[in-house]
């Protein structure tokens, strides 16, 4: 993203903003939805974080990362609806646009159920372990990246990371057996 735009958004060009809301929408939406799993609070809270931030956008210094800062005010939104939910629900990592042409042959049930097998395992991880997860290995932002988007020590980040490997992996293996009735 350009730091003239940001600077005239950041001065109250509202073009210059709709630049940013076309530049950054698609993937926050993308990371919403993975967090929230349903496309109505995806919607939401895209539209929330986008709101947020164009009433404060003037109050963020010229130095900050717009990337982190939009990030943080969607995560933030998730957590609050987590926390009422007391749950988080993960959705398949590949979406509809990255399905390759494996997912169009005949017979794919075996990535229907390794997507089920993903989303169990994530599904039962703490919100905070998963966040860092998603935002690591799917949204491929950096630990420091994750610092700010978080507002966490990065040293929090690299331990997060860790568990939430850990927790991921003895969730992944702890596949259902065929009398399992989930």
């Amino acid at each position: 993203m350009d730091t003239a735009i940001i600077e005239l958004a950041r001065s109250g060009d509202e073009e210059a903003f709709v630049q940013i809301y076309e530049h950054f929408s698609p993937q926050l939406h993308r990371y919403v939805y993975r967090l929230l799993g349903n496309q109505e609070l995806a919607d939401e809270v895209t539209q929330e974080t986008f709101l947020k931030a164009f009433q404060n956008i003037s109050g963020i210094s010229s130095d900050s990362n717009l990337s982190a800062w939009l990030y943080r005010i969607a995560s933030n939104a998730c957590f609050d609806i987590l926390r009422r939910r007391k749950l988080i629900t993960w959705m398949p990592i590949l979406e509809e646009s990255d399905k390759s042409a494996e997912f169009t042959s005949d017979d794919f049930s075996h990535q229907v159920i390794e997507s089920q097998i993903v989303r169990r395992a994530l599904v039962e991880m703490p919100p905070a372990l998963a966040v860092c997860l998603v935002l690591r290995s799917v949204e491929g932002f950096s630990c420091e990246e994750i610092a700010e988007i978080l507002k966490i020590p990065k040293g929090t980040v690299f331990s997060r990371l860790a568990r939430a490997r850990e927790a991921f992996i003895a969730l992944y293996n702890r596949r259902p057996t065929n009398d399992d009735p989930n």
